[in-house]
């Protein structure tokens, strides 16, 4: 979540609450090589004192104890007395002083003069549910499952507790004592023959809605706008449910299933070389309140039921910001994701198709990088983003025999982040923050800490650098070395263990949607957001890499389950490459911001097209071949850009920017289907986005012109590889082995090689039968 920028420049000034530690008890903490700090420093970058993160302060006891849950769809509920509104998504929710809040969305279409377009399903507080005995003081997150969250709201020892979660139109309740009032913002029509005991069915703003209570309760209506459900003394619990429609045979059917509450929810992944595919399966743990039914109704959103084998499914759907909603009986499912394969680095470019023009530009970006780094600002982000330009052209230097250029490259890499590891600079330097559960940069940008927005897209720049330096040199990534300091911000984003004090679980990560959110503390009412998906998707890159040049499969695995999951999500909710999302008046190619209830055509700065769409490419990377997937959406996203700029053109509304901005990353991604026509518009002296150089895009270019466009017809059985294929029928089989023992690899297509150790292995078959070509690139 990047904000304006001038809500950026006053976020690095923000201090939001006490320090930690005082200046004298706030000594750095070594770990390897490398220092952390438990407070920030009180002397800061920009001010007095660096600020801290915010206090999650709206939690039980028991949520307490561990890290807090930042960056989720449901953040909120730590950070204010009442949340702000949870998209669980068909059904949006709200913890108010009024009560709890429950909506069905349904979507608005707005624009503006400049283009910007945004589709908004906002929530609404079709019905309100509160206590009549007692009236809650706060509401707090009390506990949560992968996709479940349950809401406190406590006034002593009463409770009045919600369980709601992503998919479902059920939530769940319970009370302590006392009945509970549901106020509607609207007449409601009442269903008043055939509806079962037990059950109260309504219509209100045109959504069909039923409470479900236990044995013995009655509903008294006030008013049209008024319901009193009386609740038995030892049976204070009930549940309540959009409907997809108010037929008599669909509220029986939700009546079964009414009363098995769910407690708890995990998304459990494998990883399968052999197939090279994703396997997730969704586990729901439910309590029978009464009757013996456990199994309840969930929602799959599009990217778990497109292109999959899903049975069970029921007929009726909701309709929703994400998509269609379809509904299954069940408390499980599984689905099957095929991950197509990264390597971190690409083969030489031979000299007479490209590779003497890569020299010659190699030095010039060079000697740039050496003042490259900070320019936009000093903090994690834009320092990470030096950091990944550097060891894009450190890869290239080396696989180039540039031996001289890559180490000036890795000594660059080496220095900056050594520079916020080692603890020993004021101004730029780590904390762990024990009372939040985080790994925190400062200077912050971007509200990093003082909202702990973004920090899978600074820490991917910084984890892919890292990775890229140990494949090189492995003892500066020894955990007794720097390898410590980047763990602390592995598990920062990514740790794998649930429950933790240290960090959450996934901090960025929404398992049942499938992608990222950006903002920490999620104070917005639009709910959670997330801009770049392309610097989500390198984060999880970042791991894969990691992983593999440390030794370390079970975190390259979590990173595959992420990366696989994640472009997924992308292709629907961010591309919508299948055209199962956008509603028809969208008219946009693509979501630039994808928020709780919106997806917009916009960014937090601009309205420029190019950076609209170009945020959602960068950075281009041997990790961005899933950018080619689709090479008819290609066309449709260029055609797009177009009619958008011309728009944009004639709108007046231009911020200054060079009108080739960004030109390198929009050849490099045209480069994955159309790499001829892309070379034609690249352009040696136009504009280069700050990530990336002149070398890396002509290299890009030319490297797909030589081998072809990315093949995700082929699979492997190894982790890191990467297949293409040229027009001709050439294909270019790539493997890379970090181990110290050569590997065998097998591709679907029958393609064999044996993967020489700590090196890149390369297979090109010029023609079926052919004798294959093999060659080895190695970083040193």
């Amino acid at each position: 979540m990047r904000y304006l920028e001038v809500f950026a420049v006053a976020a690095l000034f923000a201090f939001t609450g006490p320090a930690q530690a005082n200046a004298t008890s706030n000594s750095p903490i070594k770990d390897g090589l490398g220092a952390y700090f438990l407070a920030p420093h009180p002397g800061g970058f920009f001010g007095p004192s660096d600020p801290s993160p915010p206090e999650a302060n709206y939690r039980t006891a028991a949520m307490m104890k561990m890290a807090a849950p930042t960056n989720q769809w449901y953040s909120s509920l730590m950070f204010e007395r009442w949340s702000y509104p949870l998209f669980a998504t068909p059904v949006s929710y709200r913890a108010g002083p009024n009560g709890f809040e429950v909506g069905v969305p349904t979507p608005t279409v707005s624009q503006a003069k400049s283009g910007y377009k945004e589709v908004i399903w906002p929530h609404r507080a079709e019905l309100t549910i509160n206590p009549t005995a007692f009236k809650p003081v706060d509401a707090r997150l009390a506990g949560h499952g992968d996709w479940n969250v349950k809401v406190e709201m406590a006034n002593g020892s009463d409770k009045f507790d919600a369980t709601i979660l992503h998919g479902s139109p059920f939530s769940y309740y319970k009370i302590t004592r006392g009945d509970v009032r549901l106020r509607f913002d609207s007449d409601a029509v009442i269903a008043e023959h055939g509806v079962p005991s037990g059950v109260a069915s309504f219509v209100v703003d045109g959504h069909p809605y039923a409470v479900f209570g236990p044995s013995g309760c009655s509903f008294t209506w006030v008013s049209p706008r008024e319901m009193i459900l009386h609740l038995p003394a030892d049976s204070g619990y009930f549940s309540v449910a959009a409907l997809p429609n108010d037929s008599m045979q669909t509220i029986k059917l939700f009546k079964q299933h009414a009363y098995a509450f769910v407690t708890n929810t995990r998304a459990e992944w494998t990883y399968d070389a052999k197939t090279s595919r994703v396997i997730t399966h969704f586990v729901v743990t439910t309590h029978a309140m009464q009757g013996g039914e456990t199994t309840p109704i969930l929602g799959l959103y599009p990217h778990q039921w497109f292109d999959q084998s899903i049975p069970g499914l029921l007929p009726d759907v909701f309709p929703s910001v994400r998509g269609t909603i379809k509904l299954l009986a069940a408390d499980e499912f599984t689905t099957q994701m095929t991950y197509h394969g990264i390597i971190p680095f690409w083969p030489k470019l031979p000299a007479a198709v490209g590779g003497s023009r890569v020299d010659s530009l190699l030095g010039g970006d060079v000697a740039k990088m050496y003042g490259a780094f900070g320019v936009q600002g000093p903090g994690t982000y834009w320092i990470g983003k030096g950091l990944g330009r550097a060891a894009q052209l450190m890869d290239i230097a080396a696989v180039q025999g540039k031996a001289g250029e890559a180490q000036k490259l890795e000594n660059m890499l080496t220095q900056h982040m050594e520079d916020f590891f080692s603890g020993k600079n004021s101004s730029t330097y780590f904390v762990v923050d024990r009372s939040i559960g985080t790994t925190i940069g400062y200077p912050q940008e971007y509200g990093s800490v003082s909202h702990m927005n973004d920090h899978h897209f600074h820490y991917g720049y910084w984890i892919n650098a890292a990775a890229q330096v140990a494949l090189r040199d492995p003892t500066w990534a020894a955990k007794d070395h720097w390898g410590g300091m980047v763990d602390q911000l592995v598990h920062d984003i990514a740790t794998d263990r649930r429950g933790l004090k240290r960090d959450p679980y996934l901090r960025n990560f929404d398992p049942y949607e499938g992608h990222s959110w950006a903002s920490g503390d999620e104070m917005m009412n639009d709910g959670n957001n997330q801009e770049s998906s392309s610097e989500a998707i390198n984060a999880w890159a970042g791991l894969i890499f990691w992983g593999a040049a440390t030794g370390d499969d079970k975190l390259r695995n979590l990173g595959i389950y992420l990366y696989t999951t994640e472009v997924q999500a992308v292709d629907d909710y961010w591309f919508d490459i299948h055209h199962i999302v956008f509603a028809p008046n969208y008219n946009r190619v693509l979501a630039a911001q994808v928020f709780g209830d919106k997806y917009a055509y916009n960014t937090w700065w601009t309205q420029n097209p190019r950076e609209v769409q170009g945020i959602n490419l960068l950075p281009i990377t041997p990790a961005s071949t899933y950018l080619g997937r689709d090479p008819k959406y290609i066309r449709l996203f260029f055609d797009g850009l177009k009619k958008e700029e011309a728009q944009y053109a004639s709108s007046g509304m231009s911020d200054g920017t060079p009108s080739d901005i960004w030109q390198d990353v929009f050849a490099e991604y045209k480069a994955l289907a159309f790499p001829k026509v892309a070379r034609g518009d690249w352009k040696s002296q136009g504009s280069s986005e700050s990530g990336d150089s002149r070398t890396h895009a002509y290299y890009w270019i030319k490297s797909l012109q030589y081998m072809g466009e990315p093949d995700f017809g082929v699979t492997a059985d190894t982790p890191l590889y990467a297949v293409f294929k040229k027009s001709d029928g050439a294909e270019t089989y790539l493997a890379f082995n970090p181990s110290d023992s050569s590997i065998p690899v097998k591709y679907s297509d029958g393609a064999k090689l044996v993967a020489t150790r700590h090196a890149l292995t390369s297979m090109v078959v010029s023609a079926p039968g052919a004798t294959p070509k093999i060659s080895e690139s190695k970083l040193n």
